[in-house]
């Protein structure tokens, strides 16, 4: 093993527990009640707050790509909640979480291709303007400038929160809910 990745092993093991290609992380939480965004929903489905998913995305972030990431959720008080409503509310919430990036990477696509379609007429009229020197260039810059940026937001941004949410779900092996 390199002394760069000796270095990185150890730091890691400061906040996962590793065996292999497997790391363990205990996320601690005080009440289930502080993971639930009691604006949203009614008392039929319960939606978690940010908290849980942007400590779960730091710690996928952490590791290397070839660990997979076991998770122990430890709940200290469940409240009003039993052990299996919580693992039912976090597995929902999971699935809430994937359909909501699907959703952003659709709403992203068709407003890149949006984009490309306003350059690419901007561009043909700045065609016909070809004789009137300023006029041309004007037009032609920002029609250029809608291209770039449909094709930024329809390809490149959008591979990159592809990326980052496989990453995601290829990296966790298990999630488990427990009292303390």
């Amino acid at each position: 093993m390199t002394k760069r990745k000796e270095m990185q092993m150890k730091l890691l093991q400061n906040y996962f527990s590793i065996e292999e290609n497997t790391a363990t992380l205990k996320l601690v939480y005080g009440t289930f009640a502080e993971l639930i965004n009691p604006n949203f929903g009614d008392d039929k489905v319960e939606k978690l707050n940010d908290t849980l998913f942007s400590d779960i995305e730091s710690a996928v972030n952490l590791l290397p790509r070839k660990f997979k990431l076991n998770l122990q959720i430890v709940i200290k008080d469940f409240g009003d909640y039993t052990k299996e409503e919580c693992e039912k509310i976090i597995r929902n919430n999971l699935y809430l979480f994937a359909y909501k990036a699907i959703k952003r990477n659709s709403r992203k696509r068709i407003s890149g291709f949006s984009l490309i379609g306003i350059g690419a007429a901007i561009l043909l009229v700045s065609y016909f303007l070809r004789n009137y020197d300023l006029w041309f260039d004007l037009i032609n810059i920002s029609g250029t400038l809608f291209v770039w940026e449909g094709v930024d937001i329809a390809f490149i941004e959008r591979n990159m929160e592809n990326i980052a949410t496989k990453k995601l779900a290829k990296s966790i092996k298990n999630i488990t809910v427990q009292g303390e």
